[in-house]
């Protein structure tokens, strides 16, 4: 079982499947301690960046996974809805231009066209990416999916069929690596036992330590994202 708070304060409690769910409640009050302290520090972090944060839009969209920077740029239309409109830079590494152009005072619909242009660029981008991957390891997957999870980066099925989150993009082209290996092993043990581990290991030296900031990795997420 994990726990993670957001900055909205709220509790997600992520358990295996088959999980005895009548266990949770002892198990979130063994971590009572971690949850008030980690609590006082959100509230302080909130406070600190004041009480409009979720409501905020992005100047500018870093995807370091993918090495792209996009301007972001907003333009009232009478028209229902928000488009986008994408304009890619001309060269490697120049900033692209995203242009929002609508009813931009809704914000949640901005966010929401925000999110499915993020959705098609993983789409585009990470999708190539993991079958390089398993062609270097040597681990064959079946199928690839995308889906915006809270608390995991991706999975594995037991059909071998990979899922990845496409906030994947806001992490360092390192981590992004260490995922994909960490999935792709998956596909031949399903569980996280020592040989796992050793597997993973050979393919990634230094596996337990990128996995440790992986699962740090979400504050890299823009709080637009959250739904």
């Amino acid at each position: 079982m994990s726990l993670r708070i957001n900055l909205r304060g709220e509790l997600e409690v992520v358990v295996p499947r088959r999980f005895d769910l009548g266990r949770i409640p002892a198990l979130v009050a063994s971590k009572r301690g971690w949850i008030e302290r980690t609590s006082r520090r959100i509230r302080e972090q909130r406070g600190l960046i004041g009480p409009h944060c979720f409501e905020l839009l992005p100047a500018s969209v870093e995807l370091p996974a993918i090495g792209e920077r996009w301007a972001v740029d907003y333009r009232m239309a009478r028209r229902a809805g928000v488009r986008l409109r994408e304009r890619p830079p001309e060269f490697e590494g120049e900033t692209g231009h995203l242009e929002l152009c609508g009813d931009i005072e809704d914000q949640g619909s901005c966010k929401r066209t925000l999110r499915r242009w993020l959705g098609a660029r993983a789409r585009e981008r990470l999708a190539p990416w993991l079958r390089e991957v398993s062609e270097e390891s040597g681990l064959p997957f079946s199928t690839v999916g995308f889906r915006g999870a809270s608390t995991r980066w991706a999975s594995c099925s037991g059909k071998r069929g990979i899922s990845l989150n496409p906030k994947m993009l806001f992490l360092p082209r390192q981590l992004v690596r260490y995922v994909f290996f960490h999935e792709l092993a998956h596909t031949v043990r399903p569980d996280h036992s020592g040989k796992y581990w050793r597997l993973l290991e050979r393919l990634v030296p230094g596996c337990r330590q990128l996995d440790r900031e992986v699962r740090r990795a979400w504050n890299l997420v823009p709080l637009w994202m959250d739904k």
